[in-house]
């Protein structure tokens, strides 16, 4: 990922879920899809390091759910239409399961059939969202962000290849 094109000074703490204190003195910026292997990857090796970060009161983090028009992506812009943005622990738990189950539908269920998924599995319905949805992607588009995931830590930009000592350097 070539980070030099971010325009990260467009981008905002506003908008996505907020898991974490507000005043919190690091803040983690996190555009990911539910239906990216690569997003899969940051959020499962990071977990504990975020959540551990965020209990202890250093970290915010503010994930923006990502809708990408790439075709292998669209179930995950479905998945974020039923995520509930005023409930961040119940939002970390739908993405813990989808990312830890992303093997069983990413691949292998029709539209109608995530949605028989969600409702069976997490017990979720489609929240009126479009409205932040939509503000993500435009912000992401005037950042100038393209790939998923895309974090953002203060003043370092990253995607799910960093090293977890490094991360936990910058969560200190």
């Amino acid at each position: 990922m070539d980070i030099s094109v971010i325009k990260s000074e467009n981008v905002t703490t506003t908008g996505g879920i907020t898991i974490g204190q507000p005043d919190a003195p690091l803040t983690s910026i996190e555009f990911i899809n539910a239906a990216c292997p690569y997003c899969r990857k940051w959020f499962l090796k990071s977990e504990e390091t975020m959540t551990e970060a965020v209990k202890a009161g250093r970290l915010k983090r503010i994930i923006k759910p990502f809708g990408k028009d790439k075709e292998d992506l669209q179930l995950g812009n479905l998945a974020h239409t039923y995520l509930p943005f005023d409930q961040p622990e119940i939002v970390l738990q739908t993405l813990s399961f989808l990312f830890t189950h992303q093997k069983t539908w990413r691949n292998d269920l029709t539209p109608d059939e995530f949605k028989k998924y969600i409702d069976q599995n997490l017990k979720l319905t489609p929240q009126d969202n479009a409205e932040n949805l939509a503000a993500i992607i435009a912000e992401a588009d005037r950042a100038n962000i393209k790939f998923v995931p895309t974090i953002i830590i203060g003043d370092h930009i990253f995607d799910e290849s960093i090293d977890m000592t490094d991360l936990s350097q910058l969560l200190k």
